[in-house]
């Protein structure tokens, strides 16, 4: 099948996936021309910048440019819309009428929990908003980030780029397939490094909860300049490395010491992973973490290694087939009221879902990025979509479906502009099973800590060490 994409006349553009080839991505200079910081069809990410037609999605703008008054970094976010008002919210009982612009997951969640699970609705602010340098070089990317060629292996047509060929942004800003809004979305831009403290918790149908603790550590090449990637050889291999993670668990005390790190890396998506098993005193490497459907760490079963985010690449291979749409929905976004001082779990945790009183919707542009697995391979969801804020390239939300076909998890990304930066990225979210009424936070949640050093410090580079064998020991034996 042809593969389409158009933007003329600011229309929804829509693109068909069929089987990838390699060395295909670049695009013509008459559709690199589109993107641009001002004044063009596209901004520099590939979203379209014009209003839609009601006015209802506004034109972008560049976001938000400073920090509100009285912000300074390192202390509490302030919500630079904390004077907007609810427009209408939709409940299980009128949302028929605005079902074209909510997912089937957003719609099961409605008539699960028809008295407590809401869409209050806001009014859209287009407030991403980034360094000058990642939209002139997604701009650049455009006409220059291409696949590897020749594939490094079967499936794998559209799981390498070389390093040499892109620049810290977006890789794809005009996407041909589906593969590319999904690699976009895996390693979209949030920064160079940062670490946090995130709070997470895996709550029964009934409300009652866990919780646990873990402090992340980020390191992201694919952020940064070559001249700024730490020499360590882990972040120089396989082409180099796109994003580096470690989770060290702080609680609860029967967990607590336990800590991984690994990459995954421009020529595989593979997470290259290592773990400090505090009772054995010792590091191995582990495989399993991040690797497709095996369970994500602290998630009692809840999550999978590749909905991180609402949904990533990983392993070496693709075992899904990708097309994506471009749409309009109602989506979590700007969720400062959410991440402000003084709210705790009980505020947050109910029977079934996050409390809706807490959430800003608003209606914005999506990439709808669906996946159906190939015959050959096996996943606990064959099927899934996960919707991409088209601004960002970051998660909103994502439908998860089970080998029977019928819908299984449903997730939310919450996210805000960290204006100190400035870049979107998640606050929180939360992996709701609408079979078995439970649900879980991946982490996030920094206030809750009641410290908002808690949250992420995108401004001072973790030890590089964390990342290797070697490093693990010595954080685990502190």
């Amino acid at each position: 099948m042809k593969a389409i994409i158009s933007v003329a006349s600011l229309a929804l553009a829509v693109v068909v996936s069929g089987v990838p080839t390699a060395a295909n991505a670049k695009v013509s200079p008459e559709e690199a021309a589109k993107l641009g910081i001002e004044g063009t069809e596209l901004t520099p990410l590939g979203a379209i910048r014009a209003a839609n037609a009601d006015g209802s999605i506004p034109a972008w703008e560049g976001g938000i440019k400073t920090p509100p008054a009285g912000y300074t970094q390192g202390g509490w976010y302030i919500d630079p819309y904390a004077d907007d008002k609810v427009l209408f919210t939709i409940t299980a009982q009128n949302h028929e009428q605005y079902k074209d612009k909510l997912s089937a997951g957003q719609i099961a969640m409605l008539n699960k929990y028809p008295g407590s699970f809401k869409l209050n609705v806001y009014p859209t602010r287009r407030s991403a908003s980034y360094p000058k340098e990642v939209y002139e070089n997604s701009i650049w990317n455009a006409s220059n980030t291409d696949w590897c060629n020749p594939p490094l292996g079967k499936d794998r047509e559209e799981r390498c780029v070389k390093r040499e060929v892109y620049k810290p942004g977006i890789f794809f800003p005009i996407p041909k397939t589906g593969g590319e809004a999904m690699w976009n979305h895996t390693f979209y831009w949030f920064g160079k490094y940062y670490i946090t403290t995130h709070y997470g918790f895996n709550a029964f149908a009934d409300g009652t909860y866990s919780e646990f603790t873990t402090r992340e550590r980020w390191i992201l090449p694919s952020g940064m300049n070559p001249d700024e990637v730490p020499s360590n050889d882990v972040f120089h291999r396989l082409g180099g490395a796109a994003w580096c993670f470690s989770q060290e668990t702080l609680a609860p005390p029967r967990n607590a010491g336990s800590i991984f790190g690994g990459c995954n890396y421009f020529e595989t998506t593979d997470f290259d992973a290592y773990l400090y098993v505090p009772g054995q005193r010792r590091v191995r490497k582990a495989p399993e973490l991040g690797f497709y459907d095996s369970p994500s760490t602290n998630s009692d079963g809840l999550r999978t290694a590749d909905s991180k985010h609402m949904g990533a690449m990983t392993g070496d291979d693709e075992w899904y087939v990708w097309t994506a749409e471009r749409k309009e929905m109602y989506v979590p976004y700007n969720t400062y009221k959410m991440a402000q001082q003084g709210v705790t779990f009980k505020d947050i945790v109910r029977p079934g879902h996050v409390n809706s009183d807490l959430i800003r919707y608003e209606l914005h542009r999506v990439w709808a990025i669906e996946g159906k697995l190939k015959p050959e391979y096996r996943h606990l969801s064959p099927r899934r979509v996960v919707y991409v804020d088209e601004d960002t390239w970051a998660g909103v939300a994502s439908d998860m479906y089970d080998a029977r076909g019928d819908l299984w998890r449903v997730m939310e990304g919450y996210l805000l502009n960290y204006y100190d930066v400035p870049l979107t990225h998640h606050f929180a979210d939360d992996h709701a099973d609408v079979i078995s009424g439970r649900h879980a936070s991946n982490g996030g949640f920094a206030n809750v800590g009641g410290d908002p050093k808690n949250f992420p410090n995108f401004h001072v580079m973790p030890d590089p060490e964390i990342q290797t064998p070697a490093g693990l020991r010595k954080y685990g034996m502190r």
